[in-house]
């Protein structure tokens, strides 16, 4: 829940649910993707989506959908899903541009996507050897995160301007403790 007036739930069933925080029951529920939500994010009128269905093909396996699905929370309806041939594995809502959607594939493509337009998008590629396990990007809008299947962590941002926090300011520590007096520990002590 970020910034917005219910609970958003993802279900196993691929349904994504909004569940009412005083009274948790059900408000209003979508089935998003076919079999299951591979990733959400929540945040301000919208709500946005990537999972996968059962594909009928001679081995029966799970795929990622080509789309996001975006839910739009002030008109409790669904809107256009933005396609994404890449297969959408990540998505995440820009937490300073209110529309910005920003969408990545197992391989590293990352598409910056406007979701009242979203068939313009900026392009971009991270140099990953394995797959995308993880991606995030933090409070102030300003860095992202990959995190891959080696356990490395790709950072992006403008190393003159990158802020984690939305107010970065410096973190006050306290005064270090005085140490305890040296006993001499003899046998008048």
């Amino acid at each position: 829940m970020k910034k917005s007036r219910y609970i958003c739930a993802a279900t196993k069933t691929g349904s994504v649910d909004l569940i009412d925080p005083l009274s948790f029951k059900i408000v209003r529920s979508w089935q998003a993707h076919a079999s299951y939500i591979n990733d959400m994010d929540a945040q301000n009128d919208f709500i946005v989506t990537c999972g996968g269905s059962l594909k009928q093909q001679a081995a029966q396996t799970y795929m990622l959908d080509p789309y996001v699905n975006v839910f739009d929370l002030k008109n409790m309806a669904s809107m256009k899903p933005m396609p994404f041939p890449p297969l959408a594995a990540h998505v995440r809502l820009h937490p300073r541009m209110l529309t910005t959607a920003i969408v990545t594939s197992q391989h590293g493509q990352m598409h910056v996507v406007d979701i009242m337009n979203p068939n313009s998008s900026t392009v971009r590629y991270a140099n990953i050897s394995s797959y995308v396990k993880l991606f995030e990007i933090a409070p102030s809008g300003e860095a992202l995160v990959i995190g891959d299947a080696d356990c490395n962590i790709h950072l992006w941002g403008s190393p003159t301007k990158i802020h984690f926090t939305d107010m970065a300011i410096p973190i006050e520590l306290p005064e270090p403790e005085e140490p305890a007096p040296v006993l001499d520990w003899s046998i008048e002590t």
